[in-house]
């Protein structure tokens, strides 16, 4: 058998039955059978480390010519009733990025039976708790997105390290953040001025205001959500949006956010993935 090396920034190759004790720098390949192809022709398919799983659905990611994708237009294929999603193999860096997110995105509402005719509440929810869910249930895909973006990313910030845990101090919840490029204030207000709800987003004010007392999963999730109505508000989209629409703009709107707000994103990587150690916070004074 040949072996090939991925020669894209990190090492995101393994076999079809992972070898667990194979260093995760050792890039290898395996043999993926064409649809109705002849069983003795097989051409060369590459899996990144890892399946993700959301809702009952579990996918491996696989990184194919575009020539042997499903559809070979797009750089996306999901393909739940092979349980995969192909990647076009060419991708790397910022596309990559994109890719992958919008993957896990369109995984995420279809799990959760989001569909055209969804409201942008139902869009805005699944996204927050199918974000929150892919980060929480599938640590290996979380850690490689966030080196992804590591690397990607200006400044070189090490997100990967918020994910690991391997910070000097726990990071601060943000005051102030760039959404699709405007200044949108965060806010941490009283159970009473919440009138009983855990966050909003006033459009008014560009304001994201979080209840106190928010911990564990809840913060991260309310913050994601409250954010995300944010980047629908600022890109027009709300009820009577096709499904396409609002999947576009959260993909290149949270990797725009990631970009833009690398303290803020910080934040999350780090509270999505240690939820026990989150909190808001003392009221934010008006």
């Amino acid at each position: 058998m040949h072996a090939t090396a991925w020669k894209g920034p990190l090492p995101i190759v393994r076999t079809q039955e992972e070898d667990t004790d194979m260093p995760e720098t050792t890039a290898r390949t395996r043999l993926a059978t064409t649809p109705g192809s002849h069983p003795l022709h097989r051409e060369w398919g590459a899996r990144l480390p890892f399946d993700v799983v959301l809702g009952p659905y579990r996918v491996a990611f696989e990184l194919r010519p575009r020539h042997l994708m499903e559809d070979g237009r797009r750089r996306v294929c999901l393909n739940l009733e092979a349980h995969r999603a192909e990647l076009r193999q060419d991708l790397t860096g910022w596309a990559l990025a994109e890719a992958f997110l919008e993957s896990v995105v369109r995984l995420a509402h279809f799990s959760k039976g989001c569909q055209d005719g969804c409201i942008e509440e139902a869009y805005t929810h699944s996204l927050a708790t199918g974000l929150m869910e892919f980060a929480q249930r599938n640590p290996r895909a979380w850690l490689w997105f966030n080196l992804l973006l590591s690397q990607v990313l200006p400044g070189r910030r090490r997100h990967d390290r918020a994910v690991r845990g391997a910070l000097s101090s726990e990071p601060a919840l943000p005051r102030r953040v760039l959404v699709a490029g405007r200044p949108v204030r965060m806010r941490v207000i009283s159970r009473a001025a919440s009138g009983h709800a855990f966050g909003w987003y006033d459009g008014t004010r560009r304001e994201v205001q979080l209840c106190t007392g928010l911990a564990g999963c809840h913060l991260p999730i309310v913050a994601l959500h409250e954010l995300t109505h944010a980047l629908h508000h600022a890109h027009g989209v709300d009820d009577g949006a096709s499904h396409r629409r609002f999947t576009q703009v959260q993909v290149a709107g949270w990797l725009r956010f990631a970009r833009d707000n690398p303290s803020a994103w910080h934040w999350l990587a780090w509270s999505m993935s240690f939820p026990a150690r989150a909190h808001t916070g003392p009221v934010t004074m008006d």
